[in-house]
């Protein structure tokens, strides 16, 4: 075994280190002095923490290895950030939970097809940076690090988030940027300074948290507008707010939103506006640079505004590109840590827990690879297959695996766009011709003190041209699932798609395939590749596209993969089997370019599978991703009717059918195409007088709707009948009276006909969301100039949250209580967010009856907190409330997480908390128990806390069911009534009946028990510190019994294993 050398390190003090080595301006410039005297490894010591600094490729490829380090975020300025960001992608540690969730919710919004779809809104941003430097004028010095600043700000907001921060039209530094610049460098800072002396800095840590404010402050002002404003926009911000997780079903929380979006703003925008800087400086200081790359500009789009397919046309742009990143990486290092003990170089021992600095700045220049001169800008070693041959880990300015950055590809878009604009439309030269570069660091580099004049070029008649892009045909989609009448279905070809998609490029191309498939005499089947992990089809062809992820499988493709990869070559497995194989991919990432589309293929040949045609291949880095496949796609067909003697038809859409379910008119205008209609057999009220109503409703579900117990019933409602009138009367209309509307933007409101007036305040648009800020901004439009009105108005506006959000202030009862603003009527309609579902949880199980469903509900009705004096009541819940047996609601069941569902083993004990109309889903679950047991099944013991007011009054199912499944031995039921606690054991809230009744849920716990909790965010914060607590005494019970010296799990640590393992919520309110 090789002893371990001694790490270089530089002399430090006691108890200090390297402290008083850094350059507290610019510490980059410490660890390259550093790496010059050192090597490609040394070591310091800050307070007592050993950071290990590597800075060749060949100690990279070994810590960049997954295999052997992860992404270390701990003890390092990530920790610092992580008091804003939490865990979100960027500052989450190893193995957190919610960094799965998210990635793989936002890895769809981050591929080709959907960055190539931010084109025009990125051209939005981009010409107001155009027009702003054209109107300055050639003798303007600029600062291109703080208007690139703003581009890529503004551009994030925009695209991510369709929020116009609009930048480019303050005074001075956009306030985030600001608080985030002052926020970097004191986090950065942290990580040299003892705790005693932060402590005592008082106006640091002031500054800190007010910057911590600043940033949180707009990312909930973003999210806030768009849940008063919903659209339908594919973009980051919806992806959060609706996207699922399909892996675990999980969705994000509020709080991870922010701090994801935080995140984006901060990653999105100060590494792209100092990148973009980099590349001015390097082209403006290389005069034979400058030239080549004007004239390659000017060769491609000409006196053309810039288009999606001139991105692909541009080799020695994007060599500048990757050049200037090579020399000034914007993020100059990032951490990794160890698994286990390890020896890299063949020498040097890093110890688990090791925090490892790779110097990514210095790596990308090492002398050995890119020879010695590696510090001189030359684009021409990217050119001509060179970038592609370089060593694995020699360019890494994205970051590394599966942690690299996730929002590569749209950066690299921004900046491509920026610019060949720019050199389309300006000439450059440095304002001081003696500029030296010079660095400013926070979390990022970019040039300090740089400015360079744009002269607007005199021999080019380009305009900006800022109408839309026409859309390539082929990024259309078809959203309807085709099917085949007749006798052409008989006729068609059985063919197979099978696709392995982590973005929805390969998927997109999958059903382009099968939608073309019957015009071409082939009726597809379309899956994932995962779908097939047996036996691959044998009667059609099998076509297969899928991606590759840093070398590895997409999520819905890695069991094929080894099913293939697994099969024993003997004997040709794959004999008879018939495919194609088209592969998409970035060749940015040289070494792991095509390789799962290059296995699938291989593999299947070899083990006797016949290839109908040659792999065709995508890259999402080069020029024409979309191309590609259609020339792929071209030949496709051809070979596939000569193999199978299908027939193709002249008419693209012969023997076509679009198959569409029948919603009602009013679903399918607000895009809720699942909606069905089913039928109310029950509403009854199930609370006694003197308490809050609770109905139980039963539905007769549309045909073919089914659910599993734990899921939602989504329901479409109208509004209140009162609050229609208000509308009536506050217009001066009538209910008979029709509308039309015409809109030149897609809408949610019925347009292109005549409605009736009392439809479309009914049941299109929302009467009872609080107004927006812009919404009283418009009203002050129509407002008196002066008066007690306008005066009201601004008040409203100067106390928002208190005056309006929390006393649910909706501009109806705005122009309801001052009749002087005169609002049109359709500025009213465009101030309206669409009706949206409401979903409740289901409270039976399938097994009672497959065909019905039903819920438990609270009924809204509370006084007006605002000053309109009428009754506030729920939308859903009253529409609830007042139907009668026979109406027929539109419906949809959604699948609740995959964790909110009754363990599979029904031996499995379950433990289930719940108060007031949260026992739904429970009762799900016990009446399925209930099932089980009577068909002769053992079931595991079931305990439900439930709170209420009072027995008598509120105790929903006691008085029914629920007695005779406590009598069946079903379920034992521990109630905690606030009103009347001496007949709860004194317990008045459910997390009391949780401590008092502690031995019983520890034994269950034991027994290998489920948990669930349904209730507002009080019941769940209550249960929460009560099981908290119980976990507490017990770890300190256990602790007295082990051997001393050995480390306890914190309470935290174990809940956080509980929830993450055995522990499910559905929480509202």
């Amino acid at each position: 075994m090789t002893t371990p050398v001694p790490i270089p390190h530089p002399p430090g003090v006691p108890i200090l280190g390297n402290v008083f080595d850094m350059d507290r301006v610019t510490p980059l410039n410490t660890f390259e002095r550093f790496a010059q005297q050192y090597g490609e490894i040394f070591v310091l010591n800050f307070l007592g923490k050993e950071i290990v600094v590597v800075s060749s490729n060949a100690l990279a490829q070994e810590v960049l290895d997954e295999r052997r380090f992860f992404k270390g975020a701990r003890r390092n300025a990530l920790e610092q950030i992580r008091v804003l960001t939490g865990d979100a992608l960027f500052t989450a540690y190893h193995g957190e939970e919610n960094w799965g969730i998210a990635h793989r919710v936002l890895v769809p919004a981050f591929g080709p097809a959907s960055i190539l779809g931010m084109f025009d809104d990125m051209y939005d941003i981009l010409s107001q940076l155009v027009l702003k430097w054209e109107r300055f004028g050639p003798k303007h010095a600029i600062d291109p690090a703080d208007d690139f600043t703003r581009l890529a700000f503004d551009t994030i907001a925009y695209c991510a988030m369709s929020y116009r921060l609009n930048s480019f039209y303050t005074e001075g530094t956009p306030p985030f940027v600001e608080a985030m610049g002052s926020f970097l460098r004191e986090s950065g800072a942290r990580m040299t300074r003892p705790s005693i002396v932060q402590r005592m800095m008082g106006q640091t840590n002031a500054k800190y948290e007010q910057d911590q404010r600043q940033m949180m402050d707009l990312a909930k002002e973003i999210v806030e507008d768009r849940k008063q404003n919903p659209n339908d926009r594919k973009d980051l911000l919806n992806a959060m707010l609706k996207g699922r997780d399909p892996q675990s079903g999980k969705g994000l929380s509020d709080v991870s939103i922010m701090q994801q979006m935080i995140t984006f703003l901060i990653a999105g925008h100060e590494t792209t506006s100092g990148f973009l800087s980099f590349v001015m400086y390097f082209v403006i200081a290389h005069p034979e640079v400058y030239a080549k790359l004007r004239a390659e500009v000017d060769s491609v789009l000409g006196q053309e505004r810039m288009r999606p397919e001139h991105l692909g046309r541009l080799p020695y742009m994007v060599a500048v590109m990757r050049e200037a990143m090579r020399l000034k990486s914007t993020i100059p290092g990032y951490g990794v840590e160890p698994f286990q003990d390890e020896i890299i170089g063949g020498k040097y021992l890093i110890k688990k827990d090791t925090n490892v600095f790779v110097l990514a700045i210095n790596v990308n220049r090492d002398p050995k690879v890119y020879g010695e001169d590696a510090n001189e800008f030359k684009p021409e070693r990217m050119l001509d297959g060179k970038f592609e041959a370089l060593p694995p880990k020699a360019w890494i300015p994205f970051g590394n695996g599966a942690r690299a950055c996730i929002g590569r590809g749209f950066a690299w878009q921004e900046s491509q766009m920026a610019l060949a604009t720019l050199f389309q439309k300006f000439d450059f030269r440095f304002a001081d011709a003696d500029y030296k570069l010079q660095i400013n660091q926070t979390l990022t580099i970019k040039p300090k003190d740089l400015r360079i004049y744009a002269i607007p070029r005199t021999d080019t008649t380009f305009s900006l041209g800022l109408a839309p892009t026409p859309t390539p045909s082929i990024i259309k989609t078809a959203a309807a699932t085709t099917s085949v009448n007749g006798t052409a279905a008989a006729n068609l070809k059985q063919m197979y798609v099978l696709y392995g998609s982590n973005t929805g490029s390969c998927e997109m191309f999958a059903q382009r395939i099968a939608n073309s498939s019957p015009a071409h005499g082939f009726k597809a089947t379309i899956g994932t590749l995962d779908s097939v992990t047996s036996k691959i089809p044998t009667d059609g062809p099998v076509i297969i596209i899928t991606a590759s992820f840093e070398g590895e499988p997409p999520d819905n493709a890695g069991h094929f993969v080894k099913y293939i990869e697994s099969t024993p070559a003997d004997n040709a497995p794959f004999a008879d089997v018939r495919y194609a194989v088209f592969g998409c991919g970035n060749h940015d990432w040289v070494h792991t370019y095509q390789r799962i589309p290059k296995l699938v293929d291989a593999t299947l040949a070899d083990k006797g599978a016949q290839r109908l045609l040659d792999r065709g291949e995508a890259d999402a880095g080069g020029e024409g991703f979309f191309e590609s496949f259609d020339e792929w796609e071209t030949k496709l067909w051809p070979v596939l009717i000569e193999t199978f003697g299908a027939v193709a038809s002249d008419d693209p859409n012969a023997g076509l059918n679009v198959d569409i379910s029948a919603p009602t008119q009013r679903a399918s205008t607000l895009r809720q195409q699942d909606a069905q209609l089913g039928t109310l057999l029950v509403n009854k009220l199930l609370t006694k007088p003197g308490a809050n109503d609770k109905r139980h409703l039963e539905f007769m579900l549309p045909e073919g709707m089914t659910y599993r117990a734990g899921d939602y019933l989504a329901i479409l409602p109208v509004n209140p009948p009162a609050s229609v009138k208000r509308v009536l009367i506050r217009f001066k209309l009538i209910p008979e009276q029709e509308i039309s509307i015409s809109s030149n933007s897609p809408t949610t409101l019925p347009v292109g006909r005549p409605i009736n007036v009392s439809d479309l305040f009914s049941g299109y648009v929302e009467l009872a969301q609080p107004a927006t800020r812009k919404n009283i901004e418009a009203l002050l439009h129509y407002a008196p100039s002066s008066g007690p009105t306008r005066t009201a108005l601004e008040k409203l506006l100067a106390d928002y949250v208190p005056a309006v959000l929390e006393k649910r202030t909706s501009v109806l009862s705005i122009l309801s209580n001052y009749a002087d603003i005169d609002l049109p009527l359709s500025v009213f309609i465009s101030m309206l967010p669409a009706m949206r579902v409401r979903q409740y949880s289901i409270s039976s199980s399938p097994l009672w009856d497959p065909t019905r469903v039903t819920l438990t509900i609270g009924v809204i009705r509370d006084e007006a907190l605002d000053d309109s004096h009428e009754l506030f009541q729920g939308v859903a819940s009253t529409y609830l409330a007042n139907l009668t047996k026979g109406d027929r609601v539109q419906m949809a069941v959604r699948p609740s997480t995959t964790a909110f569902h009754l363990p599979a083993d029904p031996t499995t004990p379950i433990v289930m908390f719940a108060s007031g109309s949260g026992i739904a889903p429970m009762r799900g679950f016990i009446q399925e128990r209930a099932a089980q047991k009577a068909a002769g099944r053992q079931v595991g013991k079931a305990l439900l806390f439930y709170g209420c007011r009072s027995p008598e009054k509120d105790f929903l199912y006691i008085d029914a069911e629920l007695q005779d499944w406590i009598a069946q031995d079903v379920v034992d039921v521990r109630p905690a009534f606030s009103r009347d606690t001496e007949k709860s054991e004194g317990c008045k809230y459910v997390q009391d009946r949780v401590l008092h009744d502690r031995k019983d849920v520890i034994a269950a716990f034991d027994q290998g028990a489920k948990f669930y909790t349904c209730g507002s965010t009080r019941v769940a914060a209550g249960v929460k510190a009560a099981c908290i607590n119980i976990v507490e005494e017990r770890i300190k019970a256990r602790s007295a019994e082990q051997e001393p010296g050995s480390a306890a799990p914190t309470p935290d640590e174990v809940w956080a294993k509980i929830v993450n393992e055995r522990y499910a919520a559905d929480v509202f309110g």
